[in-house]
């Protein structure tokens, strides 16, 4: 991560303590200083095309300037920082044209509410910078220094940022354009499957493959509108791909797995707003009380926090075979080691997994549900609640186990009882989603034997539509994203449609 201070000394100062602490939560971080002159701008840009940044940060218009050439073609995020003393009025128009729109950083990060107001009033070559990205930290009163927690929190937002760099080279965002400028005018699919996970007011969060930004959201579903295709539940398009009538354009179908709170309160409003109804595929000790966060989130969240990271590892190491992964590596930070635990986790056996997270849930559980931006989830009322949007109200397990591992038992079980759960609840659960998208031939039996109508997973399948093994596509705000970070309405398409697998 590269942190380039401005000439404002409360500003440089900010940035100062900010990469103190990400350097102590193990990130690698250069600072470098805005200095006056042609000179020191030039020495600056030598600095800075010999650092492989994974993040920019930023703050005020001319650092912005400085990095936003090399951002572009590594593909970069830039973070502008106007947090806690820094002034929204420094992102003024670039260069010396005064007619010029404004350069907009990927992300931002405000103190005051008036900051976020001023910040959303700009709009670059892309148009503004959505709220999603403008995030809020509180400033300290009279000038103090701020806490070490609201500094925890800004480098852990960071850090989550880091994401995004892998998707957004100049390479593969024009390979993507090209693309999508001959899928779109030649291809339709007559049934597109899409897969979502948390429809977020703040762009932000472990796994960004899994969250989408409300206005993304929006404009992906515009996409589909736009061109023609139906907006189906999964149980109705399910029907149609099986018996297919005549006549009838291409359809589309979302679905919501995990049953995330968001989905009622964010997705949902947006959905019922442009007519198109949905499925959301709930885990029903989830809805029911009986846990509080998937075993996933546990693991993760637990990985990502600065307060719990450490002891986090330290318990895990303790559990054989994690032992062997996370053994010699207990000083590298957690987040650096989540790909590799969650990859060891789920090749463990169901039984081993549930102990683990057992003695995690233990230990740090109320710390980590503490943390202020972890996930919420449906419970009783708000499932019923999604009924009234024209919500499918369908099965994603008990527990969300991989299926393939657990015995013909703990199998009959996840999807009977899931089952029984949700219909007596809301009265319906045509549909199962495979947690993890895990199925094999046992699996899809015990789905049918169950008495599911369809069951999905969450990658294409080729070939004509099987009930019990029907394709979907992730979706998150990275898919569609353009050169410079924003939404591709043709990048989307034609993702979608070089994906298809109806």
């Amino acid at each position: 991560m590269v942190i380039e201070g401005s000439r404002s000394q409360a500003d440089h100062h900010a940035l100062s303590l900010l990469a103190e602490t990400a350097v102590a939560l193990g990130v690698q971080v250069t600072v470098l200083h805005h200095g006056l002159g042609r000179l020191a701008r030039f020495r600056l840009r030598q600095k800075l095309r010999g650092l492989a940044a994974d993040l920019y940060v930023v703050s005020g218009a001319a650092s912005l300037e400085e990095v936003r050439r090399l951002a572009t073609v590594g593909g970069t995020p830039i973070v502008a920082c106007y947090w806690p003393q820094g002034v929204v009025h420094n992102l003024h128009r670039a260069g010396e044209d005064a007619t010029a729109r404004p350069v907009l950083p990927a992300h931002a990060i405000v103190g005051t509410e008036a900051q976020r107001q001023q910040l959303g009033a700009y709009a670059g070559k892309l148009g503004p910078l959505p709220t999603e990205r403008i995030h809020q930290f509180p400033v300290p009163e009279e000038r103090a220094e701020p806490t070490t927690e609201v500094r925890q929190q800004l480098a852990e937002l960071l850090i989550e940022l880091l994401g995004e760099r892998a998707h957004r080279s100049l390479g593969h965002g024009l390979l993507k354009a090209s693309a999508a400028r001959v899928l779109t005018m030649v291809t339709r699919a007559r049934a597109l499957s899409l897969a979502y996970h948390q429809v977020v007011p703040e762009l932000r969060g472990v796994d960004l493959n899994l969250v989408v930004a409300a206005s993304t959201f929006e404009k992906q579903v515009q996409a589909l509108l736009r061109r023609g295709y139906r907006p189906l539940t999964q149980v109705a398009q399910v029907r149609e791909l099986l018996a297919p009538p005549a006549g009838l354009p291409p359809s589309f179908a979302i679905g919501f797995d995990d049953g995330y709170l968001d989905t009622l309160e964010v997705a949902a409003p947006i959905l019922q707003s442009l007519g198109v109804p949905f499925t959301v595929y709930c885990i029903s000790d989830l809805v029911v009380g009986k846990r509080q966060l998937p075993w996933y989130e546990l693991i993760q969240q637990s990985l990502y926090s600065s307060r719990t990271s450490g002891r986090a590892l330290q318990l895990l190491t303790q559990c054989e075979p994690l032992g062997d992964t996370l053994r010699g590596r207990l000083g590298t930070p957690g987040f650096l080691l989540a790909g590799a635990v969650m990859g060891a986790l789920k090749r463990l056996g169901d039984v081993q997994r549930e102990a683990v997270c057992a003695l995690l849930w233990d230990q740090l559980g109320d710390e980590i549900l503490a943390r202020p931006n972890i996930p919420r989830y449906l419970d009783r009322a708000g499932v019923k609640r999604l009924l009234s949007f024209g919500a499918e109200i369908s099965s994603h397990t008990c527990r969300h186990p991989i299926l393939t591992q657990v015995s013909d038992e703990v199998l009959a079980t996840e999807l009977r009882e899931s089952k029984r759960l949700l219909s007596e609840l809301v009265g319906q659960c045509p549909g199962l989603a495979y947690p993890n998208g895990d199925s094999d031939a046992r699996v899809e039996a015990a789905a049918q034997a169950a008495g599911y109508e369809y069951a999905v997973r969450v990658e294409p399948v080729a070939g004509p539509p099987q009930r019990f093994r029907l394709g979907r596509q992730m979706i998150s705000e990275l898919t569609g994203m353009g050169l410079g970070g924003g939404f591709s309405e043709k990048i989307f398409l034609a993702k979608l449609l070089r994906n298809r697998g109806a």
